[in-house]
C-alpha cells in the first residue's frame, strides 16, 4: 500500500480557487439593485474581490466619486460589502436600532467567532457594558499605576545609554508597551508581569483574525475547520491556567462572605464574574478567559497602530514637536501627571484626531450586520444578512467636509476655546474613527487617554526620528490597515531629562 502524499502547490491553488468560485456563486442575490464597483457576475467578481485584497483604497475612492451620497457594493471573496457614502447615510445608520443594524454582531460574523471562541460572546455581550461602565470610571483611580507601567515598558522598549541614539523596531515594541499598560489597568500587577500570560493575550488577536478564512468553506465544515485553522482553543487553555486560581478564589470568597465581601478586588475578573452572574452565564474559568481574549482583541492592536501612525507623522513633520512639547510642559507644570491633566492636552488630541482622519485604521468603518431588512432615507433597500459599512476614507478626505482634505494639518481641530474643540473620542457624521451611534467603540475614552499619556511622555522624555531609509507608507489588506513592521526609529534621552 503506497503512502498518502501531501498535495503539491498546484493542487492547493486549485482547491483554493475552487472554494473562491463556490463562495462567489452563493453571494446574496438580493443586492442586484445596488450598483457595483468591479464585476458583479458570480465568476468574474472573484477577480474584483482579489483586486480588493491588495488595491482596496483605489476601489473605495472610485466608489465615493462615482456614487456621491449613495450606497454601492463591492465583492469580497465571501460576500458583498455594501458601502455607504456621505453624512446622510452615516446619520441613517447611526439612528438605526441594534435590532436592525447590529454593531455587536459585526466582528463575530466577519471573523467567524461563533466557530472559534463561541457564540455567547455576541449573543450575551455583557463585556461591552463593563467597558462603558466600571472600566472607564476606574481610569482616574488607576492612573498612577498605569503611568508607572508605561514608563517601565518604554524603558524596556527604548534602552537608551547616555546621549547615544538607540534604534528600535517600533510596532513590535508598541505592542509590548500597550499590552503591559492594558493588562495592568484591567487585570492588575501580577498578571501584567506574567510574560507568558501577556503573550497569550497578544497571540489571541491573531488567532481570532484567522477565523476570517472560514468564510471560504461551507457552514457544515466550519466547526471542525475552526479548530484546525486557528489555535483559539490552545490560547484559551493557556489563559485558563493563569486565571483559574484567581477565579476559584474569588468564587469561594463570594460563597463564604456574599457578593460584597471585604476587600473585593476592583478589576476586570471581578467585573466579569459579577456581570456573568447577572446575565445568566455560568461563572466558569473558560467563559472568563473568552471575555479576556475579546478585551485583548479590542484594546492592543488598534491602539498600537494608532500610536505608531502618530509617531511616524510627527517624525516626518518635526515642526510639530516643539509646540506639542510646550503644551505638555505647561499642563503638567500646573496639574501634574493625572487623568484630568491628560484631558487638557488639546493640541495632542487634535494631532491624534487628524492622524485618524488622514490615515485611520481602515478604509471603511462603522461596520454593521443587517439583522432585519433595512431601508435608507433615500429609499435604498438592504436585505437582512448584508454586511454594511461607511466609506470613512471617502468621508475623511472630502473637501466639502474638511478644507484641503488631502493635506495633513495636525492642529486642524485645535480651538482657542477648548470647549469648542471637537475631540478625538467624539464621533461626528464626517469623523468616523470610533464609529457612531450606540455601537460606537465603548473603549474609546480609555484608548484616547492612554494614547495621549504615551505621546506626552515620549515628547518630554526623548528626542526621536525615523531611522535612515525608513518611510511611512500606508498599506491595506481588504479594508484593514496593515502596519509596516519593518519601520525602525531612533531615540535618545532629551538633554533636559
Amino acid at each position: 500500500m503506497s503512502p498518502i502524499s501531501l498535495p503539491d502547490f498546484s493542487q492547493i491553488v486549485l482547491i483554493v480557487v475552487t472554494a473562491l468560485f463556490y463562495r462567489s456563486w452563493f453571494r446574496n442575490r438580493k443586492l442586484e439593485h445596488i450598483p457595483t464597483v468591479g464585476y458583479s457576475t458570480p465568476f468574474l467578481s472573484v477577480f474584483s474581490a482579489i483586486k480588493f485584497l491588495f488595491s482596496g483604497r483605489e476601489i473605495v475612492e472610485e466608489g465615493y466619486i462615482k456614487y456621491p451620497g449613495r450606497v454601492w457594493k463591492l465583492p469580497m471573496l465571501d460576500e458583498w460589502l455594501v458601502v455607504a457614502n456621505g453624512r446622510q447615510r452615516v446619520e441613517d445608520i447611526r439612528k438605526a436600532s441594534e435590532d436592525h443594524l447590529s454593531g455587536i454582531r459585526s466582528n463575530p460574523v466577519f471573523y467567524q467567532w461563533d466557530y472559534t471562541v463561541g457564540p455567547a460572546v455576541s449573543e450575551n455581550p455583557y463585556h461591552i457594558n463593563i467597558v462603558r461602565g466600571p472600566l472607564t470610571r476606574n481610569l482616574a483611580n488607576q492612573f498612577d499605576d498605569i503611568r508607572e507601567e508605561m514608563i517601565l515598558a518604554f524603558n524596556g522598549m527604548i534602552p537608551c545609554k547616555g546621549q547615544e541614539w538607540t534604534t528600535v523596531p517600533v510596532f513590535e515594541g508598541l505592542i509590548e508597551v500597550i499590552s503591559r499598560i492594558t493588562t495592568r489597568a484591567f487585570l492588575g500587577l501580577d498578571l501584567c508581569r506574567n510574560d507568558e500570560f501577556r503573550k497569550l493575550c497578544v497571540q489571541s488577536t491573531m488567532e481570532l483574525v484567522k477565523g476570517r478564512l472560514l468564510h471560504l468553506f461551507p457552514n457544515l465544515l466550519r466547526p471542525v475547520l475552526g479548530k484546525l485553522i486557528t489555535n483559539v482553543d490552545g490560547v484559551l487553555t493557556g489563559i485558563e491556567k493563569h486565571i483559574a486560581p484567581i477565579v476559584h478564589s474569588r468564587l469561594e470568597a463570594e460563597r463564604i462572605h456574599g457578593s460584597d465581601w471585604p476587600d473585593k478586588p476592583n478589576d476586570l475578573i471581578t467585573w466579569l464574574l459579577d456581570a456573568a452572574k447577572a446575565s445568566g452565564e455560568e461563572q466558569t474559568v473558560r467563559n472568563i478567559a473568552k471575555r479576556i481574549v475579546v478585551f485583548s482583541f479590542a484594546s492592543t492592536y488598534s491602539s498600537a497602530v494608532a500610536f505608531a501612525q502618530a509617531l511616524y507623522m510627527i517624525s516626518e513633520r518635526p515642526e510639530y514637536i516643539q509646540p506639542l512639547r510646550e503644551e505638555v510642559d505647561s499642563v503638567i507644570r500646573e496639574e501634574g501627571w493625572t487623568k484630568a491633566a491628560v484631558g487638557q492636552l488639546y493640541k495632542i488630541d487634535s494631532f491624534f484626531r487628524e492622524t485618524q482622519r488622514f490615515n485611520g485604521l481602515g478604509l471603511v468603518l462603522m461596520s454593521r450586520r443587517v439583522m432585519k431588512d433595512f431601508t435608507f432615507s433615500d429609499g435604498t433597500f438592504v436585505p437582512a444578512g448584508t454586511h454594511l459599512c461607511v466609506n470613512s476614507w471617502g468621508n475623511h478626505r472630502d473637501d466639502e467636509y474638511y478644507r484641503s482634505a488631502d493635506i495633513f494639518d495636525g492642529f486642524r481641530f485645535s480651538r482657542e476655546d477648548p470647549a469648542e474643540q471637537p475631540l478625538m473620542a467624539t464621533p461626528t457624521l464626517d469623523y468616523n474613527a470610533f464609529g457612531h451611534g450606540r455601537p460606537a467603540c465603548p473603549g474609546r475614552f480609555f484608548a484616547v487617554a492612554e494614547l495621549k499619556m504615551m505621546l506626552g511622555y515620549i515628547l518630554t522624555t526623548y528626542d526621536f526620528k525615523l531611522a535612515y531609509g525608513c518611510q511611512h507608507k500606508m498599506q491595506w489588506l481588504e479594508s484593514k490597515v496593515i502596519p509596516d513592521k519593518n519601520i525602525r526609529m531612533m531615540f535618545r534621552k532629551k538633554q533636559s531629562v
